[in-house]
Parts: structure tokens; C-alpha cells; sequence
């Protein structure tokens, strides 16, 4: 398994493990009626990520230094790039789709109280989850699209 691959299984498992544990804590704490600190479980969740993805790649690439191929880059690049633009269209429709969910609730006239903190919280998070989900969502394309060898 080259580099690529490498980080992007590290990057997926990370990705699930870190950002599955964060969100099952926000939905705790939503439950709850909580959601101090949850600015912290974020930059905590985000650091670990960051550190672990880190940490890991460069030491699977230190370990196979000796024994590294390269794919070629045509059908690699190739992958990365569709996968890419899945993601983006992943990213755009939950954001969109949020949008609209905003708008519906308008037209019936609910009101979400955007200027309480509960709720700047949770479009906050839903937001995040579009991003994790997107970014997620295109590892695990480009690892499937990845010629096999």
C-alpha cells in the first residue's frame, strides 16, 4: 500500500472514530438541554484529529520508507478527482437542503430564535457534520476509485 492510501485509510478511521465520538457527545448533551463547553469538545476533537492523522501517516511512511511504490499518477490523480468533486456535490445538496429546511420552516412561520446560544449550537454542528460527512465521504470514494494492484 503506498502513501496515499495510507493516509487516506488513517484519514478515514480517524475521521469516524474522533468525529463519530464527538457528534454521539453533542447529541447527549442536546438531549439534555446542555451545551457548555461544547466549543472545547470541538477544538479538542479537531486537535486529535489533526495529531492522530499526523502521527500516524508519518509514522506508517517512516516504516515503509524502504518499500515505497508510486501508482501511476494519471488513474491516481484521476480518483482524487472524482472523488473530490462527489464530496463537493455531498457538501452543496446538505447545505442546500439545510437552507431549505430554514426556509420551509418560514414559510409556515417557526421561528428557531437564531439569536439563542441553543441554537447557533446546533447550526453550527449541523454545519460541521456537512463538512465531516463531505470530507469523509471522499476518502472513502477515492479509496474505492484507486486502481487496484
Amino acid at each position: 500500500m503506498n502513501l496515499r492510501k495510507t493516509h487516506l485509510w488513517v484519514s478515514l478511521i480517524v475521521g469516524v472514530l474522533v468525529w463519530g465520538a464527538y457528534f454521539l457527545h453533542f447529541a447527549q448533551m442536546m438531549w439534555r438541554g446542555e451545551q457548555g463547553g461544547l466549543a472545547w469538545w470541538f477544538l479538542a476533537a479537531l486537535a486529535v484529529t489533526v495529531l492522530s492523522e499526523t502521527v500516524a501517516t508519518g509514522f506508517i511512511a517512516w516504516l515503509f520508507r524502504r518499500r515505497g511504490r508510486t501508482l501511476e499518477e494519471g488513474p491516481t490523480l484521476y480518483a482524487a478527482l472524482q472523488a473530490s468533486h462527489v464530496a463537493l456535490m455531498i457538501l452543496i445538496s446538505l447545505i442546500l437542503l439545510l437552507a431549505a429546511g430554514l426556509a420551509f420552516a418560514g414559510l409556515f412561520g417557526w421561528s428557531f430564535n437564531l439569536a439563542s446560544s441553543r441554537t447557533q449550537v446546533l447550526l453550527a454542528n449541523l454545519l460541521l457534520g456537512a463538512v465531516v460527512v463531505a470530507e469523509l465521504s471522499r476518502a472513502a470514494f477515492t479509496l474505492a476509485l484507486l486502481p487496484r494492484r
